[in-house]
Parts: structure tokens; sequence; C-alpha cells
């Protein structure tokens, strides 16, 4: 029964972490795009070095330790905390297009809630905070399903990063052109170092909780009024 339950929650996280489905994560660039096209990003060494700051900044300040207590309200069923963990995720993006972003992946996960569990939300008390929180926030609404598909934490966590490292390397390999092969080599190395970083989100008190990649957070805004662009932020 213990490895049945595994290799189900194992499929789901696949499912979960898919670039396509069921949230399109290949839309979404943070801000890469920009960087790109004013060549702040142009090699494969400079995007090596845009994710690590990705992964040691926003990842592991920010975005593993909101997933973290997310799960954690859904597991004992707070859907008051849950909600506010929802405001500060919103509140830490800080730019138009990077909260648009994870909004529109809430809405999708909400509906793919809704989908999964049709009479949960019928029947229990508070069912309206929960799901405002849910379609405030992917991020959440990753944490919330992980929870309730019976996935690990550090699985879940893991997943997360993967979803989204995957997708930023595919925005490279359309407009940085390093090739394939390259791509899966960007990808190994990115996995070697996502554990690490994990055990050192897991010591992120609530005063350390912040985006620290400020570059980001400028090409973002100036991707708003990019020209010619392919992704949505």
């Amino acid at each position: 029964m213990c490895i049945k339950q595994n290799s189900v929650s194992l499929l789901f996280l696949m499912q979960l972490i898919s670039s396509n489905l069921p949230v399109g994560g290949f839309m979404y660039s943070r801000g890469l795009e920009w960087a790109i096209e004013y060549k702040l990003v142009n090699s494969e060494k400079t995007f090596c070095s845009w994710q690590e700051q990705w992964i040691n900044g926003t990842l592991v300040y920010l975005d593993w330790p909101m997933l973290k207590r997310c799960y954690y309200y859904t597991k004992i069923s707070d859907e008051k905390n849950f909600f506010q963990c929802t405001s500060h995720i919103l509140s830490y993006r800080d730019t138009y297009e990077l909260r648009l972003e994870e909004q529109q992946r809430g809405k999708a996960m909400k509906k793919l809630v809704l989908q999964w569990y049709p009479t949960l939300f019928t029947n229990q008390r508070n069912n309206t905070i929960w799901l405002l929180a849910l379609e405030r926030s992917g991020l959440a609404s990753i944490a919330w399903l992980g929870c309730m598909c019976g996935i690990p934490l550090h699985n879940l966590a893991l997943g997360y990063a993967y979803n989204m490292l995957e997708a930023s390397v595919m925005v490279g390999l359309k407009l940085v052109l390093f090739g394939q092969s390259s791509a899966q080599s960007l990808l190994r190395y990115f996995i070697t170092i996502l554990p690490k970083a994990w055990e050192k989100s897991k010591t992120i008190s609530d005063s350390e909780l912040g985006s620290s990649f400020l570059l980001q957070s400028i090409a973002s805004a100036c991707h708003e009024t990019q020209y010619c662009r392919l992704f949505r932020s």
C-alpha cells in the first residue's frame, strides 16, 4: 500500500510540474526576455548566472519558504493563515507583470482544484476563503494541491523549482540559442545545486523573507513596455 501511494503521489507531482499543463509555465519569462533583448543575458554563461541568482535569491528566500508555510497551513486546515500567506506572496511580487503572473497561475490552478475536488468546498465551512486564496496565488495553489495529493513537501519543492527552471531554459533555448545539448547540461547542473539550496531555505525566518534578485525586478518592469515580445512576463 505504501509503495502504491508513493507511486501515485510521484505521478501527481509529475503532472503538477508540467511546463505545459495545467498552467502553461512556458508563457512566462519573468523578465528574462528583456534581459536577453538588452544583452544582459547573451550566452550560456550569463544565462546560468541569471538562474543562479534566482535560485539563491527569490527561490531560497521567498518561493520555497512561502511554499512550505502554505503547505503547512493546508495540512492543519488553517484557511486564515493560508490566505494571509497569499497576501505576503503578492506583496513580494514587486512588478505588475510578476503579480499578474502569480494571479493568472492561481486562477488556472483554482479551476483545476474545482475539477479534481468538485464536492470538497460545497460542504466545507469557510470554503470561500480557501477559494479566494487559491485564485490569488499560483504558488499557494501548488502547495495546496501538493498537500492534498499526498506529495511530500521536499519533493514538491524540488519539483516546483525544476518546473520554473525548465521554463526558463526553454526561454533561453528560443532567444539565446545555445542549443539542445547545452540546455540539457544546464538543467543537469541546476538539478545538482537545488538540494543544498532547499536545505538553506528551511532556515529562513519570517524576518528574512523577500526577493533579493533586484535585476530581475528591473527587467520585469522594463518588459511591460518592451516593443516586441514573445512572453507574458
